[in-house]
């Protein structure tokens, strides 16, 4: 006898077992915010402007304001919990992947000092967003080409000059937390206020994921205080990049799985009211096994992102492969199933206005956002060669006296 998975919930049931950090009371909470999402994402206009859109999702940002679950003080329950949420949300729209949490506000939070980040973790739950602006046209997301640069300014502040592009959240955010040389040429992480005189931006129209303003955002001298606007230490910019990514890409990868798996739960919906009225006399094998593969896929990534998501709050060394590897493998399980799962519908799932055919393009930017998952895969496997390499190097001895190895 079959079981009914028509939503989130449904998805996780099975997981509960993996995930030890919730109790029921927990699963409860969680179940609860799920349905409040679904109701405030109805409120959304589909096919509005892009403005118009934005200022809805911002406006349920600040209804479920608040929402974490405050009684998770363990910071690995935290990040359990905050991955499953972002599975609920993407359920529902993967433009709401914002709508509760900090995001990229998480690096302040983090790694600011105490009163940057007290500060900002008040307008954090009250729904503010943070952006991040780390992409340039030359390096890519490879921070370690930036050219974005602080110069002195006097004896207490630097002026910040360069371009950032692909930035999101370009005309909803409060600040940026922006990536550039310091006047020592060190990789810096700072906070700059989103009206911060200097700041220019320039809007493009995305394919996919268009509820938030993407585009460039220039610096023309735009005056920090490294007294008090710094993210991590002077010169420590690539370590606040690579902890936030370990633990960001996980809910990024949880989100896209979450879209991926209302799509799989529409389509088996609407294949079992064609056959209840007559309209199918059975479903073919090869709808069958693409309904079987997807799902044991879509499942399968999201416990690899639940293990990425405890691993980085653990501090765990291995947290950023996995997160590499975990977001490129995840999403692009996510797209495939979405890709497979759109001819099951026919021709319905080939329209713009279906929810399938928007899920596809969302998921199509995710390839792209947060590291292209070429560069990722490739990184990946760079990292496991020096792995390996370390490891030989580390045992020359046992390996010179071990008769094989000749």
């Amino acid at each position: 006898m079959g079981v009914a998975v028509t939503t989130a919930m449904d998805w996780l049931e099975p997981l509960r077992s993996s995930v030890s950090e919730l109790d029921s009371a927990g699963w409860e909470r969680l179940e609860r915010l799920y349905n409040q999402v679904g109701t405030l994402a109805a409120t959304v206009p589909q096919f509005a402007d892009q403005a118009t859109r934005s200022r809805s999702l911002l406006a349920v940002r600040r209804q479920l304001a608040g929402c974490a679950d405050q009684e998770l003080n363990d910071p690995v329950a935290g990040a359990i919990r905050q991955t499953l949420v972002q599975f609920c949300i993407g359920f529902h729209d993967l433009d709401l992947r914002d709508a509760v949490g900090p995001g990229h506000g998480a690096m302040i939070l983090a790694e600011a000092s105490q009163p940057i980040a007290e500060h900002w973790q008040c307008r954090l739950d009250r729904g503010d967003l943070v952006g991040i602006a780390a992409t340039e046209w030359r390096g890519g997301s490879r921070l370690q080409e930036i050219t974005t640069r602080a110069r002195p300014a006097g004896r207490d502040r630097w002026r910040i000059s360069g371009e950032k592009v692909w930035v999101s959240r370009l005309h909803e955010s409060s600040a940026f937390v922006v990536f550039f040389r310091d006047p020592d040429n060190r990789i810096t992480a700072g906070l700059v206020d989103a009206a911060a005189p200097g700041l220019h931006r320039e809007v493009v129209d995305p394919f996919g994921l268009a509820g938030w303003s993407w585009g460039l955002l220039q610096f023309h001298g735009v005056s920090f205080d490294p007294a008090a606007d710094l993210v991590g230490p002077v010169g420590e910019g690539l370590g606040v990049f690579r902890r936030h990514f370990s633990r960001f890409r996980p809910l990024v990868t949880a989100t896209a799985l979450g879209a991926a798996a209302g799509v799989h739960s529409f389509t088996t919906t609407v294949l079992a009211a064609k056959l209840t009225e007559g309209a199918l006399s059975r479903i073919r094998d090869n709808a069958l096994i693409v309904l079987g593969r997807t799902y044991a896929e879509i499942t399968a990534a999201l416990l690899s992102a639940l293990t990425t998501s405890r691993l980085a709050a653990m501090g765990h060394p291995g947290a950023d492969l996995s997160a590499r590897l975990g977001k490129a493998a995840g999403v692009d399980a996510a797209y495939r199933a979405v890709t497979d799962l759109a001819p099951l519908l026919g021709a319905a799932g080939f329209q713009r206005s279906s929810m399938i055919a928007k899920v596809r393009a969302d998921l199509t930017g995710l390839l792209y956002a947060d590291g292209i998952h070429d560069s990722l895969y490739r990184s990946g496997g760079r990292s496991l060669m020096c792995q390996r390499s370390s490891t030989k190097h580390d045992e020359p001895t046992q390996q010179m006296r071990s008769p094989s190895s000749r």
